[in-house]
């Protein structure tokens, strides 16, 4: 009762379509991501970020929601239910939102953004600045792009199906919904801390040899998380309870490991193909 009075309690707080993993998904994500950093990815993330870390810089593009208005659908992708997968005329301009710069923003989703943001990182004419938020937004999308319910625009992702969630109708201020079930609520509902979570999630990698899967890019992973989506609107419960938590926690824990593993992948064929010293005279001549 504690745990469900805690998870309650968070969402009062927070809009619950502001929110992807939240918070302690994406620690584990970036925690999953460094362990499987090289040396030198290491170095250049030091390097950009200073005195933060991976870890800490994990949620910052859910932080800076309101003063970055325009990357609202960076956070997602909505691809039809129906469709075969994405497709990047179709699900990237978004004109009949109301967000800025979507009437003129080709590349409104989490797919086309994550590469461009990696390109960013690799730019050296980027300023630090530029390269340490480029890292944010990669760091934050890679993650919500491996949450299902983030590639499918039935429902708005599940967010307007509304149900209750372990004997609670209401989450906080607003009404359950399936979409904050795959956000948060059964991985809250396990009960362990972030640390205790990697340790779940990288004893799981290791047994399924998920490593393996560190291949792919931002289309790969859309359409392996759109494919998902759709089972889990078509399967969709009446209401959350302990055997709907048995039945798909493991695909919780494997989204979170593949998060980890293809940033990791992502982050060392970006920043770690850079020597450090090179890195250092590039931010150099270009310092604000």
């Amino acid at each position: 009762m504690k745990k469900i009075l805690a998870i309650l309690l968070c969402l009062s707080m927070t809009p619950l379509q502001l929110l992807a993993w939240g918070a302690k998904g994406h620690q584990v994500v970036a925690d999953i991501a460094y362990s499987r950093l090289t040396p030198q990815t290491r170095k250049n993330v030091k390097l950009l970020l200073g005195h933060e870390t991976l870890v800490s810089i994990a949620s910052w593009a859910d932080d800076v929601r309101k003063q970055h208005d325009e990357a609202y659908d960076w956070h997602f992708v909505d691809i039809p239910k129906d469709a075969a997968g994405f497709d990047q005329q179709r699900d990237c301009f978004r004109p009949q939102d109301k967000h800025k710069d979507a009437q003129t923003d080709h590349h409104n989703c989490a797919v086309d953004r994550i590469g461009i943001f990696e390109q960013v990182l690799g730019d050296a004419n980027a300023t630090r600045e530029q390269r340490a938020e480029a890292l944010k937004w990669v760091v934050h999308f890679v993650g919500d792009l491996h949450q299902p319910l983030h590639a499918i625009d039935e429902a708005r992702g599940g967010n307007d199906i509304k149900l209750p969630v372990f004997g609670n109708a209401q989450c906080g201020d607003y009404p359950c919904n399936l979409h904050w079930v795959w956000d948060s609520m059964l991985m809250e509902h396990t009960g362990l801390s972030e640390h205790d979570y990697v340790r779940r999630v990288q004893k799981l990698i290791t047994a399924e040899q998920l490593d393996q899967k560190a291949d792919g890019g931002p289309v790969d992973w859309a359409n392996e998380s759109h494919l998902q989506a759709r089972t889990i609107l078509q399967e969709k419960p009446a209401a959350v309870d302990q055997a709907y938590y048995d039945a798909n926690i493991r695909l919780v824990d494997e989204k979170l490991a593949l998060a980890g593993i293809r940033l990791a992948s992502a982050l060392n064929s970006t920043l770690g193909k850079i020597p450090t010293q090179q890195l250092k005279r590039e931010l150099k001549a270009h310092k604000n």
